[in-house]
Order: structure tokens, then sequence, then C-alpha cells
């Protein structure tokens, strides 16, 4: 019996404090919708969840605070509230959350896109492009690729046109960018005008993209990760294995046609990185800079 009152008593203390904590917590927080046990606010948060945004904004202002499951999200919704948010405090709030399907293969450790300003690598990554790579002169040299694909296109819809052939305009162009880009990074088409690469690649990249923007549990329930209760840890692995896979077979080549032929294209530079003391790539980090350099621009294409 004293035992069972002095496990009752202890747990009345700790909930008391666990009490007392949030409220003090959540009094410093912006306004927002109720949240209960467990799930928070996401029973407010609809398929369509901009909308429902939108919605609640207009319930408890441009900057609310949401429960989504165990996270605590502050949501910003008027072009004021952004600017000073992403102006006047952009160091606080430069970080971002790692959604889980990017931690798949430590993606979120060797891309600019998920590591932190504050980190020295992402300093260094930053440093290395704007300095290699964004440069006015390396712009100009790609300008002649750039003409050379555009010609081809032009040719290709000729010859389709003389002969009467149906013509998949959304294929075509989206193989004279993906090769615009690919002969930037590696000096080589991915695919031909009328190849299906293009259209498979282009499927793969919606595969990653639709995984990583998809509501996952996991994000919001911690917990959860390790059961992968929706698949989308192992769909991820599928994809991403596949994305290594392609650009693992690229360097290779490279390495093995380097003493022979160089092209210093951004391969080559990145390369070249590795045997350097001051800020060394490994080549894992030559693949995910490859990956994001060709896959993002394609991303922005399809929408």
């Amino acid at each position: 019996m004293e035992y069972l009152t002095i496990t009752l008593w202890f747990s009345l203390v700790w909930a008391f404090l666990q009490v007392v904590i949030y409220a003090r917590f959540t009094s410093k927080l912006p306004p927002g919708p109720i949240s209960v046990p467990v799930i928070g606010s996401l029973f407010k948060v609809g398929s369509k969840t901009h909308e429902s945004l939108a919605e609640l904004a207009k319930t408890y202002g441009p900057l609310m605070t949401l429960q989504l499951g165990s996270v605590t999200t502050i949501v910003v919704s008027s072009a004021n509230m952004a600017k000073e948010v992403l102006q006047k405090h952009d160091q606080p709030f430069s970080a971002r959350t790692i959604p889980d399907a990017v931690r798949i293969l430590n993606h979120h450790k060797l891309s600019m896109a998920w590591l932190p300003s504050t980190d020295r690598e992402w300093r260094n990554l930053r440093k290395f492009f704007t300095s290699q790579m964004f440069t006015t002169q390396r712009l100009n040299d790609n300008e002649t690729v750039r003409l050379q694909k555009v010609k081809d296109l032009i040719g290709y819809l000729r010859e389709r046109s003389r002969s009467r052939r149906v013509i998949n305009i959304g294929q075509i162009v989206y193989s004279t960018i993906l090769n615009m880009i690919s002969n930037t990074m590696f000096s080589m088409d991915l695919a031909q005008l009328d190849s299906d690469f293009a259209h498979e690649f282009k499927a793969l990249v919606r595969d990653i993209m639709e995984e990583v923007g998809s509501s996952n549990l996991s994000d919001y329930f911690p917990l959860l990760r390790p059961f992968d209760p929706q698949g989308i840890r192992r769909r991820m692995t599928i994809n991403l294995g596949r994305m290594d896979k392609l650009f693992d077979t690229i360097i290779d080549k490279r390495l093995q046609s380097r003493q022979q032929n160089a092209t210093y294209d951004l391969l080559d530079v990145l390369l070249q990185q590795t045997q350097e003391n001051a800020f060394k790539l490994s080549h894992l980090d030559i693949k995910a800079l490859l990956e994001v350099c060709t896959v993002v621009p394609l991303i922005f294409i399809a929408w």
C-alpha cells in the first residue's frame, strides 16, 4: 500500500512539473490552435497544407504556433513577417528541419541544402562554389555548350517534321536541358533526344521529390523512425541507390580516363579538390554535389 502511495504521489508531482514546464514554454510562443495530447494540432492540417495554414492564419495571425505531433512548428504567413524572419533575423532561422527521408545514406550530412549555415563544412562548400563554379568566366565558358544543345534540338525537330513523325515536346526539351546540365557538370550527354533515358531519369527525380515532400509520420513522431510505418525510407533507399549508382559510374570512368584527357569541367574541379589540404572533398562529397547540381535544376523545370 505504501509503495502504491509513493508511486501515485511521484506520478502527480511529475505531471504537475510537466504542466508547469509546458505552460512556461508555450507562454513565449505565438498564438495557435488548441493542441491535444499525442497528435498536437495535426487534426487542423488537411491534405492541402497551404490552404489549411492560410485559413488558420486568418484566426491566429501571420505568426502562429502549431504542435505537429511532438514537433513544435512556427508558421509565417505574411510578406512583412517573412521579411522580419528571413532578413532581420536570418541567422537564428537559417537552419532547417531535416526530413527523415533525406537521412537515407547520410545525404543530410553531405548536402549544402541541409547542412546548417554555422557548420564549417557548409561555409567551405559555399566558398568553393562562389570562387570556382559561379564565376562570370565559367558561366561564359559554358555558353558554347548551351548553344550546341539548342542547335541539336532544332535539328532534331526539323528532321522529325520533314518525316512527319510524332514529337514528344516535353520529353525532348527535358532531354535537352538534362544534357546542358550534364555537359556542364561532366562533359557528356546523359540522354539521346529520342531515347527513354530522360523519361526514366525524370521519373526517378519525381519519385525522390514525392517521397521527400510527402507527409511522413516519422517526422512528427521520431520514435517511429526505426519502424518506417509508411515505407518511405525503404523506397528512398532504392531510389537514392539508383541515383548513386549512376554517379558512381560517371566518377569511376572519369578517374580512369583523366590521365589521358583533361576536360576541366565541374567534375574535374571537384576531383582536384580531393588532393587539396585546406579543404578536401571525399568521393561521397563529390557524388552528393553532382547529384544536387544535376537534380535540383531539373526539379524547378519539372514544376
